[in-house]
């Protein structure tokens, strides 16, 4: 069986719009401006909303509004974590959410547009961090090594939400709809893992390698939920087996020349 490896987890203010002057323009500290135009920060207020609308920054440098956008990111995914593992997810709501992460809802609005925009937007947030963890303790071994260390590195990274986990997937059978879009992110996110692991995505092949994976890895995942032991022996012998059997089924790891 594969040996697991130790994972170390690792301004200035932008002016308003400019004035466009009178004729005639009076000294002091009074200006006289065009007859339409506002300045001061009512125009810079307005400005700074139609760049949040556009999805861009806002606030007086771009950096604070990347900040306060990440931090808001941060306190919805938390909060859609701590909901799930206590009221699940058929049953929770948008505005629970929002509430739970103390938000209001025009500003997680501009983030996430739903309980689903939110969840898929976490699942892109693991597959950050697994790229991060690479950075510490980098792959190595044969492509089939690296596929399961990818894999176990990313149990281990949600291995805090596995009660929200367990209410999410317990009611998503109930919700097609909603399943269907964490179909579609997770197998994203498994493409993202072959690609890492050096297993090409490219073509039917890929497409067939990609959903495969997703089937073994949702097979791991529930045995995983309820694996208390501390070093996930059971996972590990179930994923080590399934990889087997998926070898011999599609050739997964198979690395052809066309592959390379």
């Amino acid at each position: 069986m594969a040996q697991r490896p130790k994972i170390r987890t690792g301004s200035k203010t932008t002016p308003g719009p400019k004035a466009q002057t009178g004729a005639k323009t009076r000294t002091g500290s009074k200006t006289r401006a065009g007859s339409k135009t506002q300045t001061g920060s009512a125009g810079r207020g307005r400005s700074a909303d139609r760049r949040t609308d556009r999805g861009e920054t806002s606030g007086t440098a771009n950096g604070t509004g990347s900040q306060q956008t990440g931090d808001i990111r941060g306190r919805l995914h938390q909060a859609l974590l701590t909901q799930l593992a206590t009221i699940g997810w058929q049953d929770l709501s948008y505005a629970e959410i929002v509430d739970s992460a103390g938000l209001s809802l025009a500003s997680a609005y501009r983030v996430y547009r739903s309980k689903t925009a939110i969840l898929t937007g976490f699942m892109r947030e693991i597959d950050q961090q697994l790229l991060g963890t690479l950075e510490a303790d980098a792959l190595d071994g044969t492509t089939r090594d690296k596929l399961f260390d990818l894999i176990m590195r990313r149990l281990d990274l949600q291995q805090a939400n596995k009660a929200a986990l367990d209410g999410l997937f317990r009611d998503l059978s109930r919700s097609p709809a909603d399943a269907l879009c964490v179909a579609d992110r997770l197998g994203r996110s498994m493409g993202l893992m072959l690609e890492m692991a050096g297993i090409s995505t490219s073509g039917l092949r890929g497409f067939l390698r990609t959903q495969s994976l997703v089937g073994l890895y949702m097979h791991v995942l529930r045995t995983w939920l309820k694996d208390d032991s501390e070093d996930a022996a059971k996972t590990m012998a179930l994923l080590d087996k399934r990889l087997d059997q998926t070898e011999r089924l599609l050739g997964l790891l198979k690395r052809r020349d066309r592959d390379k």
